[in-house]
């Protein structure tokens, strides 16, 4: 049996669909989505669109990333009135804007429905718990070193844990547990141009099932994927952080982490407030980080 694991497409529906034609081709049999669907590149509706086909005609488990929770605690606050907690177009959460502007009703309802963690669960096969950060909070970062692994490891019951979310793919073992990182289908880091995902298949050893996980690494058109970035506009209305974006599709090299931490530092100091903040603070930190302006190759600036 193969099951296909995508995680953190990232509205990149140029990568995911890259990423469904090998697994289709491979036999898989059912896929396993962990989260974070949307927001980073532009094409957020033809996401969903696609997403929303492709379950009604395979077999599919999905569970919520952060960014759909952003997306639901961003509608909580518009309809609650809470204005200092609305997004503007800024470094901070113009990305988060522009994606929110695509969404649907239909959409976000379908967000608030998606559990944070499931169990996969097949009579003969062995328990995956699956989870976008952690199995209680998605955006809860389980690295690879190991630690928290093992923390996890004594909380849950299945020998198996698949997450998402650090963009880091890559497994951890310890004793009979396993722990399983996908990478990010939609925005890769060290790995411009391809998709990261798995390809589960149970093999058996000394008369027991075990899961088998095969790293892949897809190929996409990111160059398009930055072009149409630019074209809709995205660029322009959160620039800091998706110049960061752009240079991980281009590059693989990722600093977004250091200098989002940096520019709230800088604003706090300055006594703004997260994340209503001005962008000249992005500006200090990008530079401190190496982060390329790309809106100059594009020729976006005056």
């Amino acid at each position: 049996m193969k099951i296909g694991v995508i995680s953190d497409v990232h509205s990149n529906v140029v990568a995911l669909k890259a990423v469904i034609d090998y697994m289709e081709a491979e036999g898989c049999e059912e896929y396993l989505f962990l989260g974070d669907y949307v927001s980073d590149t532009p094409y957020t509706r033809e996401t969903l669109d696609y997403l929303y086909e492709f379950i009604d005609t395979h077999t599919c488990q999905l569970l919520r990333g952060n960014r759909e929770e952003y997306m639901l605690n961003h509608r909580n606050a518009v309809l609650e009135g809470r204005d200092e907690e609305k997004w503007i177009y800024n470094s901070a959460c113009g990305n988060l804007l522009f994606t929110y502007e695509l969404l649907t009703e239909e959409d976000l309802d379908f967000f608030d429905k998606l559990p944070i963690s499931f169990d996969y669960e097949k009579p003969g096969y062995p328990t995956i718990k699956c989870c976008h950060g952690s199995p209680v909070k998605s955006n809860e970062r389980i690295p690879l070193d190991g630690e928290a692994a093992r923390k996890w490891f004594e909380k849950i019951d299945a020998n198996y844990l698949l997450c998402g979310h650090t963009h880091y793919p890559g497994e951890y073992s310890y004793g009979d547990k396993h722990y399983f990182n996908s990478g990010s289908a939609g925005i890769a880091i060290n790995d411009a141009g391809l998709a990261q995902c798995i390809i589960l298949e149970d093999i058996t050893i000394d008369g027991k099932k075990e899961w088998k996980p095969t790293f892949l690494k897809i190929p996409f058109d990111n160059k398009k994927v930055v072009c149409d970035i630019v074209e809709s506009g995205l660029l322009e209305k959160a620039p800091w952080f998706v110049n960061t974006n752009i240079q991980v599709l281009l590059t693989g090299e990722d600093n977004s982490y250091e200098m989002v931490e940096c520019a709230a530092k800088l604003a706090e100091e300055a006594g703004e407030i997260w994340p209503l903040v001005d962008d000249k603070f992005f500006a200090i930190a990008a530079e401190k980080y190496n982060i390329h302006d790309y809106r100059e190759e594009y020729g976006l600036l005056g």
